[in-house]
């Protein structure tokens, strides 16, 4: 304490001015003043605070680019979480015909009962507005609902006579056909060419794995166990299946078409409830009407609990797939930055947002592959390995590669007129 008050005296006795006497306080915090280094570095408490500020600014920095990328995948992921459900259902409907005799018609009028009931149960306790549509989109709800309506009854016919696999690669000619369609009548919709490439490529794979003209020209012996497994069919009825499911891949380009005009302008479960409902009555109608059709409802146990899982894969599988195809990301991050904030001189875009959605179809394939291994017992061979390494990448490419190099390479040179202090080209 002295040495410290002989040093403040000094001081001041040096500058010619009267060192008044320090106080306690006072001389405590000229202590501190003179244990600080000049250039002032932090104390502990101050590195621990700078610590937690980068900690959560790395992790805000995280948080907003995971959210982005949802955003931005968000239509994709929802189309691939509906494959599932919908393999799920093809593999419940191959049980329920193969072991249990149901007709399509029947599964269907079953299913799609659920489905209505559940759907509408659903838009009345969330409030949804409009349940049964508005008169602009009346038109397309009712295209779209018959559309599915052929699509789904041509893959239910189809899957007696040709194995899951080989019934889904020929529901892959419906999204190239989709995106052609859609980049005609939507505008500033892209189907590029590096995405068509990419569909190619899947349906390379697709090939490769399900190999879908090579059936035997022996027919089976049904008492065999192996003669009531999907695909141990005659070339009659193999070639009938196959001409059902080219009806069934018109009927899904229309259904899939029209969810994409119609957009936003309605709820999903719209869209899903006009399928469901014409697709029940129509099924009805068939077991009125046709006398080899009769009305008939499960009768054991595993069938009431396939019906059920019937009901409830094709309810998420309608919804999900309707709101991934439906769903349109909002502009990147880069495009707001350089076009402004406020969205001033921003013209629209071209997006191919809908395309790598439609794209996700494909991932079928794999769950397809799953459920013919693991329910009939059918092996991959390495042609089938070679194909999902094919289909896989592809479909990671499409996700992946947004806009091209040549977008990349427009954005940097925005960026770089903008720090000259140019006006923001949208």
């Amino acid at each position: 304490m002295a040495s410290s008050q002989r040093q403040y005296n000094t001081l001041q006795n040096s500058e010619g001015i009267a060192a008044p006497p320090l106080s306690e306080n006072s001389l405590n915090g000229y202590e501190d003043d003179i244990r600080r280094p000049l250039l002032g570095s932090s104390s502990s408490t101050d590195l621990e605070g700078n610590g937690k500020e980068a900690s959560q600014s790395w992790l805000r920095a995280v948080y907003e680019e995971g959210k982005e990328i949802w955003l931005q995948g968000k239509g994709m992921i929802l189309v691939t979480l509906a494959q599932f459900f919908g393999a799920s259902m093809n593999v419940m409907t191959q049980i329920l015909e193969l072991d249990s005799g149901l007709h399509p018609f029947q599964i269907l009028f079953a299913r799609m009962s659920v489905t209505v009931v559940a759907s509408y149960l659903y838009m009345w306790y969330t409030k949804v507005p409009h349940p049964f549509g508005t008169r602009p989109v009346l038109g397309l709800l009712i295209f779209r609902a018959m559309g599915g309506f052929f699509g789904v009854y041509s893959i239910y016919y189809a899957v007696q006579y040709l194995p899951l696999s080989e019934a889904t690669v020929l529901t892959f000619l419906a999204p190239i056909l989709c995106c052609y369609a859609c980049s005609l009548f939507i505008p500033n919709e892209t189907f590029t060419r590096r995405q068509q490439l990419a569909a190619v490529v899947s349906m390379v794979g697709v090939v490769l794995i399900a190999r879908p003209f090579s059936w035997s020209a022996t027919p089976p012996d049904p008492e065999k166990p192996e003669g009531r497994k999907p695909g141990t069919t005659d070339e009659f009825q193999h070639i009938l299946a196959i001409l059902a499911m080219m009806v069934g891949v018109l009927g899904s380009t229309c259904a899939y078409t029209s969810i994409r005009i119609i957009g936003q302008r309605c709820h999903p479960l719209v869209s899903v409830t006009y399928f469901s409902l014409f697709t029940t009555v129509m099924s009805f109608l068939a077991m009125l009407l046709v006398p080899s059709v009769p009305f008939k409802l499960p009768e054991t146990g595993l069938e009431w609990a396939l019906i059920v899982g019937l009901g409830v894969c094709g309810f998420l599988l309608q919804f999900l797939l309707t709101a991934g195809l439906a769903y349109v990301p909002p502009p990147p991050r880069r495009s707001l930055r350089v076009s402004g904030e406020d969205g001033s001189d921003c013209k629209p875009t071209r997006s191919s947002s809908g395309s790598r959605a439609t794209s996700m179809i494909y991932t079928q394939m794999l769950f397809a592959l799953f459920y013919d291994k693991t329910v009939w017992g059918n092996t991959l061979s390495p042609l089938s390995w070679a194909g999902s390494a094919l289909i896989v990448g592809s479909a990671l490419y499409v996700a992946v590669v947004r806009d091209g190099k040549k977008n990349a390479a427009a954005a940097v040179a925005v960026d770089e007129t903008a720090e000259e202090g140019n006006e923001p080209v949208a």
